[in-house]
C-alpha cells in the first residue's frame, strides 16, 4: 500500500520513464534521474543548512556564492534544453548531477527567506559568509552525488523511499515559506519547533496535497491523450 502511494506521488510529479530513472539492482526509483536529483538536492541541502546555521542567519549568501548557486540552477535547465533539441548528448548520471545542483541551489536561496519570515528575531548574517562553510557544503553534496551514482544494490530501498520523501519535503517547505509570507503567520517564533509552526504547517501540507492531486489529474489526462 505504501509503495502504491509512493508510485502515485511519483506519477504526479514525473513522467516515470524507466530508461530515464536510476536503478539499484532490481529497484527503479519512482521518479526520473533529473527529478530525483532536484528533490534530493533540495532535501540534502536543507539538512546541511539546518545543521550549519543554528544562529538564525537570515541573509542571502555573498555575491560570489549566489553566482555559483545560479549556475547550479541553470545547469539542469541547460542540460534539459540542449538534450531536448539533440544539441548535446545526456544520460542519467548527468541528469541526476545537474538536477541535484539545481535543487541544492534553490534550497540555499530559499532557506534564508524561511528563517527571516519564521523567527521573531534573526541575526541578519549571510549564510556561507565563511568560504570554509561553502567548501564543506560542496564536499558533502559531491560525496552524496558520488555515492548515489555508484548505485549500490544494498541502498536501493533507501533511495526509493528517500527520493519520494524528498518530493514531499520540497513541496511542504516551499509552501511553508509561501504561507509565512502572510503577515498573520510571519516572524512570531523564538525556536524552530514551536506552536507557531503548527498552523503554517497544516496550511502548507494542505496546499501540497491539493497541488499533488491537481498535478496527478493533469498527468492522468495527458497520459490518456498520449495513448
Amino acid at each position: 500500500m505504501i509503495n502504491y502511494l509512493i508510485e502515485q506521488i511519483g506519477f504526479a510529479v514525473c513522467h516515470q520513464i524507466p530508461s530515464k530513472s536510476l536503478t539499484f539492482g532490481n529497484i527503479t526509483l519512482p521518479i526520473c534521474a533529473r527529478c530525483s536529483g532536484i528533490y534530493m538536492g533540495f532535501l540534502v541541502t536543507a539538512i546541511i543548512l539546518f545543521l550549519f546555521y543554528k544562529k538564525r542567519e537570515s541573509s542571502l549568501p555573498p555575491l560570489w556564492v549566489m553566482v555559483i548557486l545560479i549556475i547550479f540552477i541553470l545547469s539542469t535547465i541547460i542540460d534539459g534544453f540542449l538534450s531536448y533539441l539533440n544539441l548535446m548528448p545526456t544520460n542519467n548520471n548527468i541528469r541526476f548531477i545537474t538536477g541535484f545542483l539545481c535543487g541544492s541551489g534553490i534550497m540555499a536561496i530559499v532557506c534564508p527567506i524561511f528563517v527571516f519570515q519564521y523567527y521573531e528575531e534573526t541575526n541578519n548574517r549571510r549564510i556561507f559568509k565563511r568560504p570554509l562553510n561553502f567548501i564543506i557544503y560542496i564536499v558533502i553534496i559531491s560525496s552524496f552525488i558520488t555515492l548515489t551514482l555508484l548505485r549500490f544494490n544494498a541502498l536501493g530501498n533507501f533511495y526509493y523511499y528517500f527520493s519520494i520523501f524528498a518530493v514531499v519535503f520540497t513541496f511542504y517547505f516551499i509552501n511553508l515559506v509561501m504561507v509565512l509570507l502572510a503577515p498573520f503567520f510571519a516572524q512570531k517564533s523564538s525556536k524552530l519547533m514551536s506552536k507557531y509552526l503548527l498552523l503554517p504547517s497544516i496550511s502548507a501540507l494542505s496546499l501540497m496535497a491539493f497541488e499533488l492531486f491537481v498535478s496527478y489529474k493533469i498527468h492522468e489526462i495527458a497520459a490518456r491523450f498520449a495513448t
